[in-house]
């Protein structure tokens, strides 16, 4: 009877919450038909050769991905560094901040005077192919004029012979 009380005034102090798991990531085309040949590489069904023709890698490569499968399952094929932004981007905050001060306080200005003021005054470190990059994304284009494309027009020459007769 006693036991029965301290295991039940242990089940009530001890605060029990389910682990929350990491959210599977979906896998793309590619990876699912990676996921689909190394299992049939597994279940013995094609070897390694067949395994890496139809996935247009080398058996080593195959080999690399079975030990993958095999020691983290499904996740094994997805690439390591999907999801992950590269360490040299920029946020997309600076870049809307960018287009929207363009659009409305410095319309009209050439591209490399904005980079300058935008660096100077706002203290913002990126380059001016960078801040061209941002308004052309924003679909600003430049006011600089230039050159309008020639459309070239076939014209019609005919050669037409006249022959004399003496």
């Amino acid at each position: 009877m006693e036991q029965k009380e301290q295991i039940t005034a242990v089940e009530n102090s001890v605060d029990v919450t389910p682990v929350e798991e990491k959210p599977k990531k979906k896998l793309s085309k590619i990876e699912k038909k990676k996921l689909r040949v190394i299992n049939k590489l597994i279940a013995g069904e094609i070897n390694g050769t067949q395994a890496a023709k139809k996935l247009k890698l080398s058996t080593r490569q195959v080999r690399n991905l079975k030990r993958q499968v095999l020691n983290e399952g499904a996740d094994g094929v997805i690439h390591k560094n999907k999801n992950y932004k590269p360490y040299n981007t920029y946020d997309t905050e600076i870049s809307t901040f960018i287009t929207k001060l363009y659009r409305k306080e410095y319309r009209g200005t050439n591209f490399s005077a904005f980079a300058r003021i935008v660096q100077d005054e706002y203290g913002i470190t990126a380059s001016r192919s960078t801040i061209y990059n941002f308004l052309r994304r924003g679909r600003i284009r430049s006011p600089q004029r230039k050159k309008k494309k020639r459309t070239t027009t076939l014209k019609e020459t005919s050669t037409t012979s006249t022959k004399t007769t003496e």
